[in-house]
């Protein structure tokens, strides 16, 4: 009895297995983006990306982009087969494109790029920094869209690149150091510079109090330090003496003894 059950396992197991066989693994369509990590407001770039393995895991369906650059001249999207045939479509002015994708195209990828100006800044963010949508690609396929890839880049005034990186030195300051009142003097240089372009002056200003008060503590914190190494060397010292004047004394005695 137990033997057929035993073999009523390998069985099935057995099944199972040539079962996830015929599958095989299950892959998706892979982006790779080009943009810039960070650009100023105003400032014109171009986002690109090339997307590869299209018929992951389906062979039809709707290549949708958007991206929230400003005055753009508009998407570029470039269908490459194999044997490196290239087919170009141009949306001039937009700022979003949908293609369809069909198996008898027999792609290998397709080169997306977009140029325009980088949009103002809505929210200032310390942490995360803030960033704005440079490209947003999507699979439809009937009524369901996913998401492929979202590129976000850092965008940034003059004034709050200013700030940002005085609140860097600041923060790197109080890492160093242990001041808790320097602490919440970065905590609100941060808070303000949340608030916006009005506030970054005052943001520049506490972040400048926050790093003085963390180094002026990690100056007193080494004062300190060497203070007690000074007088830890003198009483190793007197210790010393007194033990060589005890030991001074004890051969005097010993001598008058003789």
């Amino acid at each position: 009895m137990s033997w057929i059950r035993s073999s009523k396992g390998v069985t099935l197991l057995a099944v199972l297995m040539v079962a996830f066989a015929g599958v095989g693994v299950v892959t998706a369509v892979s982006v790779s983006p080009d943009a810039p990590a960070e650009a100023q407001v105003g400032e014109e770039i171009t986002v690109s990306a090339t997307i590869s393995a299209v018929y992951e895991p389906s062979s039809e369906w709707t290549l949708n982009g958007t991206t929230e650059l400003r005055n753009v001249t508009g998407w570029e999207v470039t269908k490459i087969t194999p044997s490196g045939d290239e087919n170009t479509t141009r949306f001039d002015g937009s700022t979003s494109f949908e293609v369809p994708i069909t198996s008898d195209e027999n792609l290998d990828r397709i080169d997306v790029s977009i140029t325009g100006d980088v949009p103002p800044v809505e929210t200032f963010s310390y942490d995360p920094p803030q960033s704005f949508v440079g490209a947003d690609f999507t699979r439809i396929e009937g009524n369901n869209e996913n998401d492929i890839e979202t590129i976000s880049i850092h965008h940034y005034t003059e004034n709050s690149s200013q700030t940002r990186a005085l609140l860097d030195e600041a923060s790197t300051a109080v890492e160093n150091a242990s001041s808790q009142d320097a602490r919440d003097t970065l905590d609100n240089a941060i808070g303000v510079f949340n608030g916006g372009g009005e506030n970054f002056q005052q943001a520049r200003s506490l972040a400048e109090d926050a790093k003085d008060t963390a180094e002026s503590a990690k100056q007193s914190a080494q004062t300190t330090q060497l203070v007690l190494y000074g007088v830890g060397a003198l009483v190793v010292l007197a210790l010393i003496g007194g033990g060589i004047y005890y030991w001074r004394s004890q051969q005097n005695d010993y001598d008058k003894l003789r």
